[in-house]
């Protein structure tokens, strides 16, 4: 079992950044001390000084499509009253006939080194059972598997699963988050979805409801008295449809909101652009600031509940060890997540164990016997788990050109 301290960092615990050296244990934390108060450096342990850098709890893509992970977006002109005008047109577009070029564990792996980049451990990917198994092992971040589901509710619905009343008891019975997406449109069909799911028997405190793009005081005061959760994609529902959810209702309401980016063809490049886009347009619609620390809990404790993930989202001894380091240049202690870009994240750690970061720590990456290569992100010299421009090359080849997505800056 790999062992590891993290000295001399700003450590984000019970809301707030604290100086605590950190020490992990297999895939787990296991002691956070202050640093006065740690014991004494062992000969030959390997401990590293992380220089005042802030670390956050691994951030969460609470809604994603994997097996489209692929660029670039399609649409964004003429706006769309419901999501099939907006698949129809996406499924006949040049990009997706090319996108069909490439095999399923090529897109899969772009998505994962996508998320993990802008600083994401942990990643809902939408699709049934059946589709995802083969990755859920194997990619570099944590692929959320745990989860009954329906596409969505409504005459558009794609017949995944095994219908939305069936699923939720399913989720009720093993304690598992029901993943559905409802009210994705403006139309009359998603306006009348939350009413479907009612009577499904599918609206209740295991219920991860995506978009609920159209509703208003009355819809929402019935799902949070259902208890459920929302995953809030503004970059996607703007792209489409051209205005995205009342999300202060969801607030005002007591509804636990995580955030997610949607699928790329319409989505954010990544979490840290959702985080700024997010926090911006709060201000737009409402003229007022939506605090840093309510952004943090939306990709990090919200969908920790959501996805029911007790042992992930927080800093605690015990927890499993997915976090996240930032490097904004500052000695704040300020909580500070909108601004973030590619070059503030600085280590990505999941279960325990580096994989990706900083070029600075390819003695860590070498003394845990990790396979990594060295890339450039956007002219920083980063470290990385596994072969992404292997990846790249692949893509090259199978569609006849260089291909370059601007998801994955790597050369």
């Amino acid at each position: 079992m790999s062992s590891w301290t993290i000295s001399n960092a700003q450590v984000f615990q019970n809301g707030k950044l604290t100086d605590l050296d950190l020490k992990l244990e297999g895939n787990k934390i296991g002691s956070l001390q202050k640093k006065e108060l740690s014991s004494r450096v062992e000969p030959g342990s390997k401990t590293f000084d992380f220089k005042n850098k802030k670390i956050y709890p691994g951030f969460f893509n609470s809604h994603d499509h994997l097996l489209a992970s692929y660029l670039p977006k399609i649409g964004g002109n003429t706006k769309h009253s419901s999501w099939l005008a907006y698949d129809n047109l996406y499924k006949s577009s040049g990009v997706f006939a090319e996108r069909q070029q490439l095999d399923s564990e090529l897109l899969y792996y772009l998505g994962a080194y996508k998320n993990l980049l802008a600083g994401v451990t942990s990643v809902h990917d939408h699709i049934p059972h059946s589709i995802q198994k083969s990755f859920v092992d194997v990619l570099p971040v944590r692929l959320l598997s745990e989860y009954t589901l329906a596409h969505s509710v409504g005459n558009y619905n794609l017949n995944w699963g095994e219908g939305s009343a069936l699923e939720y008891k399913l989720a009720e019975a093993s304690n598992l988050p029901f993943v559905t997406h409802l009210g994705e449109g403006l139309d009359e069909d998603s306006l009348g979805s939350l009413k479907r799911l009612e009577k499904m028997d599918a609206l209740g405190p295991h219920s991860v409801l995506i978009h609920c793009l159209p509703f208003g005081p009355r819809e929402v005061e019935r799902i949070a008295k259902a208890n459920a959760s929302v995953v809030w994609c503004p970059g996607s529902n703007l792209h489409i449809f051209g205005k995205t959810t009342n999300i202060k209702l969801f607030m005002d309401a007591g509804i636990n909101v995580c955030l997610g980016t949607d699928f790329s063809p319409s989505g954010s490049l990544h979490i840290l652009e959702e985080l700024k886009l997010a926090k911006s347009l709060f201000q737009d619609l409402y003229e007022e600031e939506l605090p840093e620390s309510t952004l943090l809990q939306w990709v990090t404790e919200n969908p920790s509940r959501a996805f029911r993930k007790p042992d992930l989202g927080s800093i605690k001894e015990g927890q499993i060890a997915d976090l996240v380091v930032i490097n904004d240049g500052t000695n704040s202690s300020e909580i500070s997540v909108s601004q973030l870009g590619w070059e503030n994240v600085d280590l990505v750690v999941i279960d325990g164990m580096p994989v990706y970061g900083s070029s600075t720590y390819k003695k860590l990456f070498s003394e845990l016997g990790i396979e990594s290569e060295l890339i450039s992100v956007k002219g920083s010299e980063k470290i990385v788990a596994g072969s992404p421009k292997a990846l790249l090359d692949q893509v090259s080849s199978s569609v006849g050109y260089k291909k370059d997505l601007a998801f994955l800056p790597i050369l």
